[in-house]
């Protein structure tokens, strides 16, 4: 990649985050260089639910709605994922933890990896949140005077939990249904984010009327057509919550999100900013999911549920590693292995050549190719984290090159037909972050 034709926006201001002043994020949204870091994140992902014999699905699946095609234990245990979410399915609670130890340590590894030394995968022991068994259809029951999470609860003698709170949000001029469970909290910066608007509001009370024939505190999402649905995470394979109803003092019962209505789940909710993966037992979850057990009755398999917050991952790391100048990035998560740098525009031409030879030898490399000081290019490098700089200046008559480690600010006079051998040793010996 030539940096010159690349949108690397870095910035100078000290009061802005680390990640945004190297040209990672504007605001919650991921730019090139994140996005780079987050790939190679999601490739070990990959590698290491593979290595547990974990199977691969779509973006798009919905993998507890599958899961209920499973018919016999003779087809347990089955580990299924999509991007840094997966679920188990087991015969018995001593197979789900073997595929609880399995995530663990892959979580571990991954984290490893990364560079992040804490904030580990951590098990956490929430209150179990059971669904209301049966397949039911929505049924309308009068609430007068009952509009929050809380009033509905006290109301019904059922917990937040069993509840969907529907906020109208205006993003980018367009509104939108942004659904969380009645316990938590919207996260605006991550709606706006997955919108991909630079702009997001709280839909005024007239507009809120004049899309929903009710007001705020009756809403709900069943006979939605003409907006835009968006639920979090937390809400997917629930089953039998409660909604408003779009209409003043009534709600419904018996709502199954992805059955009774349609939505698209993200990640929309505010979370404890430490948590940097999650590893639950499901069962009790799943009241609806069976298997024919060896002895011809059906059973619930017993589940888990497992997922790794990738970007905050990226800004663990981007808080562990780092110094004054900016970013230190282990080469593992490095957008680039390695920057060439031309010192002046004399010796792009032999810093081209050693870019491509890099490129042959399966550098992830980027040139420097812009026309400005070789100061600013060097300060460029330094705070976005690039392991390695190789520096082609006036020793290039010589057939020297300068490189320079980004976490030691050591430099070594290399000579330039064994630059390809010397830095793949470098990277292999910095391959484990330390």
């Amino acid at each position: 990649m030539l940096w010159s034709k690349l949108f690397i926006p870095t910035l100078r201001d000290e009061g802005q985050p680390l990640l945004a002043r190297a040209a990672y994020m504007r605001g919650s949204a991921h730019l090139y260089l994140g996005q780079r870091a987050l790939r190679k994140m999601e490739a070990m992902v990959r590698e290491e639910m593979n290595a547990i014999g974990a199977q691969e699905f779509g973006a798009g699946a919905n993998l507890l709605r599958l899961a209920r095609e499973l018919r016999s234990y003779r087809q347990l245990p089955q580990i299924w994922y999509r991007a840094a979410e997966s679920y188990s399915f087991d015969s018995t609670v001593d197979g789900r933890e073997e595929s609880y130890r399995k995530h663990k340590d892959a979580y571990r590894r991954i984290l490893d990896r990364c560079g992040v030394k804490q904030g580990a995968a951590e098990e956490e022991s929430p209150e179990e949140i059971a669904n209301p068994p049966g397949d039911l259809a929505p049924e309308e029951f009068h609430t007068p005077g009952q509009k929050t999470i809380a009033d509905i609860a006290a109301f019904t003698g059922l917990p937040e939990t069993s509840q969907m709170k529907s906020l109208v949000m205006v993003a980018g001029g367009e509104p939108v249904l942004a659904l969380v469970r009645g316990d938590h909290q919207l996260s605006e910066s991550k709606c706006a984010a997955v919108l991909g608007a630079s702009d997001i509001r709280p839909a005024r009370a007239e507009e809120i009327r004049d899309l929903f024939g009710a007001d705020a505190g009756s809403l709900g999402p069943v006979g939605i057509t003409k907006v835009r649905i968006i639920a979090d995470q937390a809400l997917r394979g629930r089953r039998n919550m409660i909604a408003g109803a779009n209409k003043n003092d009534y709600h419904l019962r018996h709502v199954t999100p992805g059955e009774d209505f349609e939505a698209e789940f993200l990640d929309l909710r505010e979370k404890d900013g430490g948590e940097l993966a999650r590893l639950l037992r499901l069962s009790a979850h799943l009241p609806d999911l069976h298997v024919t057990s060896e002895k011809g009755r059906d059973v619930t398999p017993a589940a888990g549920r497992y997922s790794l917050h990738l970007e905050r991952i990226l800004e663990a790391a981007a808080e562990q590693h780092r110094d004054q100048d900016g970013l230190v990035l282990p080469s593992s998560i490095a957008p680039f292995s390695v920057v060439i740098t031309s010192v002046h525009p004399m010796q792009l031409e032999a810093a081209h050549k050693i870019y491509e030879d890099l490129l042959a030898a399966g550098a992830q490399a980027l040139l420097d190719d812009r026309d400005l000081r070789p100061g600013v290019k060097f300060k460029d490098a330094d705070l976005i984290g690039v392991p390695y700089r190789i520096n082609v200046g006036r020793k290039m008559a010589e057939g020297l090159v300068e490189m320079v480690g980004r976490k030691s600010q050591q430099m070594t006079e290399v000579p330039v037909e064994t630059i390809v051998e010397q830095w793949t040793e470098a990277i292999r010996s910095t391959a484990a972050p330390s």
